[in-house]
C-alpha cells in the first residue's frame, strides 16, 4: 500500500468519524427550536463529511501530487 493509499484511507476514516459525530449533535437539536445558522453549520458539515468519506480526491492530490519522471 502506498502512502498515498493510507492518507486517502486516513481521510475516510476521518470523515465517517466527523458524520457519525454530526448525527449525534443534530439527534441532541432534534425537538427543539433550533436557530437557521445552526441548520446551517449542519448542513455544512454533513457536506464536508460526505466529501471526506468519498476520498477528498482534491485533497489527496495536494497532498500527494503526481510525479511525472
Amino acid at each position: 500500500m502506498k502512502s498515498s493509499d493510507l492518507f486517502a484511507l486516513a481521510v475516510r476514516i476521518v470523515g465517517l468519524v466527523s458524520l457519525l459525530y454530526m448525527i449525534g449533535s443534530a439527534v441532541m437539536l432534534f425537538g427543539a427550536s433550533i436557530p437557521f445558522f445552526l441548520v446551517v453549520k449542519e448542513v455544512i458539515w454533513l457536506l464536508v463529511s460526505i466529501y471526506l468519506l468519498r476520498g477528498a480526491p482534491h485533497v489527496v492530490r495536494f497532498a500527494y501530487p503526481e510525479r511525472s519522471e
